[in-house]
Parts: structure tokens; sequence; C-alpha cells
């Protein structure tokens, strides 16, 4: 119940205070921790059983927020739904984890989801849309709320001994998504190692347009609403409604993926927007471009703080103390709940600064994967060490690179280990790309060709000859790209993770 107590401080000691902003809707502490009672209160009047679950299918809206903290403090396992999924993702995802019971946002009701609902006995509806277009057993937001009696929520929920408090599915794009076995004191543990290193506070007004279903967006939001700073909710993932709603809100922190950045610092420079109350941007979910990070903090006037995590380990890993300063090429010291070693192909410790692939232990690591005992026993080993599969070094201070990015998209050209990282960074340091990707495509004579996928700034040119000259310019011979597409956008994830699969 930790993070009910945290609300329900927040909520006894300055009630008003604004917890969340939506559109023109603002909800306070107090009427947060009111919300997250009722919904824990009116669990008990539905069918549970000690195998129920509750899914999300839900926006960036003060319901998923009410749902998840409900679920919690009642002790009901539940499980965001990633809204971008092809629908027999989502179904496979309710039958892999035994889904009974459905939040759903009217924006997902469709002719060509209406399918999806009838695996749910129980359904609660946001928004306008018809009930009857959801089926039976379907109850609006506002009326489940007021269905339980208050003394109900603090009542447990007793549930099989094996199932987690929270489920995060990963996001699948080679393969039928994993579920990510996690528990709320892992995400407060992560909350506490976090906070020593990024200092928020209650005054903080923090964008939050990362996808809450995802695990950078999750623990974003967990933690300003431990530290009781308003999150001001995007349900759109795009730079110009980031930039209004900084201008608008007076937002003071920003965490969001090196892809959006990119497009945001372009837009802002046409002009028509106010970030001066911006002091702090986080980013994570991918490699930030040293190139990228200098323009964020010369264009935007703001320290950039860049992080690492992985949903797995619940999920944040290491992170750049605000204190410091940005770091170009870091993503900072290790949290001090969290212990990392670097190791070779053969599992043996390297030396420091050397590269290797990224093992992490601690509390905030994952049980498993759900129903995968398998998978589980390949990527966690028996004493305890998660292998990240991502490639990187410590450097004599402590701090951690992601030196080459994935164990598993390192491309072996003519017998050289090529990591695209190092290709992307070199690109980004020239003026004319927006985004750049860069992938190993099979050849019969050497292995795997170099392709690297480009994407234009407005406005700029560049071509495929000009672009191979400055490689060659600032990277060794051997990564010299091969091949250099350019395309109107690449394949992302719903957190803007460029999807290198779909550009082999």
């Amino acid at each position: 119940m930790a993070f009910y107590h945290y609300l329900k401080s927040h909520a006894e000691e300055n009630p008003d205070r604004p917890a969340i902003i939506e559109d023109d809707c603002t909800v306070s502490y107090g009427e947060l921790c009111e919300q997250v009672e009722s919904f824990a209160a009116a669990l008990s009047e539905l069918p549970l059983n000690s195998k129920s679950k509750i899914g999300l299918l839900c926006l960036n809206q003060k319901e998923h927020l009410v749902a998840l903290f409900g679920c919690l403090l009642k002790g009901v396992p539940f499980i965001p739904f990633n809204f971008l999924l092809k629908p027999e993702d989502l179904v496979f995802i309710a039958q892999d984890a035994g889904i009974d019971i459905l939040v759903v946002d009217s924006a997902f009701v469709k002719p060509e989801v209406s399918p999806f609902f009838k695996f749910f006995p129980n359904k609660i509806l946001v928004g306008p849309a018809d009930v009857d277009q959801v089926g039976e057993g379907t109850l609006r937001f506002e009326d489940f709320l007021k269905s339980g009696k208050r003394n109900n929520a603090f009542i447990k929920h007793e549930r099989e001994s094996r199932i987690p408090d929270v489920i995060l599915y990963t996001s699948g794009t080679t393969a039928k998504p994993k579920g990510v076995m996690l528990n709320e004191d892992q995400f407060d543990e992560n909350c506490t190692g976090f906070l020593e290193h990024i200092h928020i506070t209650s005054d903080d007004k923090a964008i939050v347009a990362l996808p809450l279903f995802h695990s950078f967006g999750n623990i974003m939001a967990l933690a300003l609403c431990r530290v009781g700073a308003t999150l001001i909710l995007l349900k759109q993932f795009q730079p110009k409604s980031i930039l209004a709603s900084i201008s608008t809100h007076k937002a003071t922190f920003l965490p969001l993926v090196p892809t959006i950045y990119s497009f945001l610092v372009d837009l802002y420079a046409r002009g028509g927007y106010d970030v001066s109350s911006l002091h702090t941007c986080l980013s994570g979910g991918a490699a930030l471009p040293k190139a990228l990070l200098n323009k964020v903090e010369e264009v935007l006037g703001v320290t950039v703080i860049e992080g690492y995590g992985l949903t797995e380990t619940s999920p944040v890993i290491a992170v750049n103390k605000m204190k410091d300063g940005s770091v170009p090429g870091s993503v900072g010291p290790v949290l001090p709940n969290v212990e990392v070693k670097i190791i070779d192909d053969a599992g043996n410790p390297v030396a420091q600064g050397e590269v290797g692939e990224i093992l992490v232990r601690g509390k905030t690591v994952m049980s498993g994967y759900w129903k995968r005992t398998e998978e589980t026993k390949e990527t966690i080993q028996s004493d305890g060490w998660l292998k990240t599969g991502d490639l990187g070094h410590l450097d004599e201070k402590g701090r951690l690179y992601i030196s080459a990015g994935r164990k598993k998209d390192l491309i072996i050209r003519a017998g050289e280990n090529v990591s695209p990282l190092a290709i992307e960074n070199a690109l980004m340091g020239h003026p004319a790309p927006a985004e750049v990707a860069a992938v190993g495509i099979a050849d019969k004579r050497i292995g795997e060709k170099v392709k690297v996928c480009v994407v234009l700034r407005e406005g700029a040119e560049a071509t495929e000859q000009e672009l191979k000259d400055f490689c060659r310019k600032n990277l060794p011979a051997f990564m010299t790209p091969d091949l250099i597409e350019f395309h109107e956008s690449l394949p992302k994830t719903a957190t803007g993770k460029i999807i290198k699969s779909q550009l082999k």
C-alpha cells in the first residue's frame, strides 16, 4: 500500500494541490485519493476470484491512474494494454494473462475491436461511448466508483501467491509479447533510487506524454505522485502538443525519448512557444546522440539528463544526477540500490573501461516472465544476475555508458564488429539528419552489409555520397555504411523507439 500512503499523505497535507491536469480538467490530490479509495472499494462488488486480473485499455488519462492506484490498494493485479498493438496481440495478452475485467476508454470502442470485449465478463467504460457497444456486464466509470462501500477499499483481495501486482507486457516487435512480473514494492524501491539522483519536488509540473502503459511512463507517473508533483497528462505523443502544454501550464520537467526531442527542437526553433519554465529534460528509452543532447540544451535552455533502464528492472538502472548536470554519452551512475557488472562473451568480468554485456542484480529485477519458465532461465542467471542484452562499459567514476547498443543489433561485417550506435551517433553530428538507424543486412561475401536509414530534417538536403563521406571522416573505415536509404519516417514503438527488425 506504499503508493496509497503517499497519495493519502499529500491529500491530508495539501488536498487542493493539483495532482493531474488533463485537457481543461484538474484533479487535486484530495480528489485523486478519494477516487482511488472509491475504485478499490468498488472492486469488492465485482465477482473476483483468486486468479482475477484487470486490464487497462486507456489513453494517458486520470482514469488509468485511478485504476492503477486502486488496484494496488486493493491488491488486484493489473495489466496495462499497449493500445497500438494489433487486435490479435490484445487478444493474446488477455488470454495469456487471464484477464477477466477490463477498464476501457471510449476511444477504443470501435466495430473492429468489439470481438475483443467478449473476453471479459465485466467491463468499466470511460467516456461517452454507448454501453451496449461494449456488451453485457458493462458499467460506466462514474457509476462504478459509486458502487462500493468505502471501508471495503482496505480489505485486501486474496489472490494466488504466484500472481504479481503488475504484469507489464513487452512490445513484441519480433515475437509475441512477454509478460514481465513486477510488484508494488519494486516500483517503490526503484522510485527511491531514482529520486536520489533526480530531485523533483511537489513544486514541479511534469509533462507526461510517455504512454502510461509503458515502463518509462509508468515509473515517471509513480515517482511524480510519490513526491506530490503535478502530472500534465497528454494523450498525443507529439511535439506540438508537448510544446503547447509546456507554454500553457508552465511545466518544469520533461521526460521523453530521443526521437521526440529531435523533432521538438526543430518545431520550437520556428517560434511561438514559451518554454522558459522548463528546467530539466530527462531522456531514456534509447541512446541520445551527443549532438542532439547539445542541441536540446542550447535551443531549449535546459539541462538534459540521460538515464537507462528495462521493463524487467522496474525499470531504471542508471541515471545521471541532476546536481552534476548533463554528461554526454553517459547514462549516469547506477542507482544506489542496483548492482551492475560488465562481462565478456565467456561470462568473465571485464576491466574498467572495456565493453561487454551489461548484467543487473537487485530488488528491482523482475521475478520472471509470466508463464515462460525457460525464457526466464535464459535471462536471469541462477545467482540473480539479469542479462540485459546491451553492450556497455563503466568509467573510472562508476558511470555507465551504452557503448555499442544492443548485442543482437551488432553488425558483423567481414569479421569486424560494427556498432550501429557508433554510426548513428556520428551521423547525428551532420546537420541534415533528424533520425538515423543502422542495421545489418545479409551478404554472401562479407556476412553483413551496413545499411543506414535516414530521415532528413524539414527543408534539409543531403545525398548518399555526402553522408558516406561524412562517416569516413568521423569513423573507422570498416564502419562506413555500404548503403544509405532516405525515408519520410521510420517505424517506431509506442514510446518512439525505432523498430529495426522492420528496417532489415
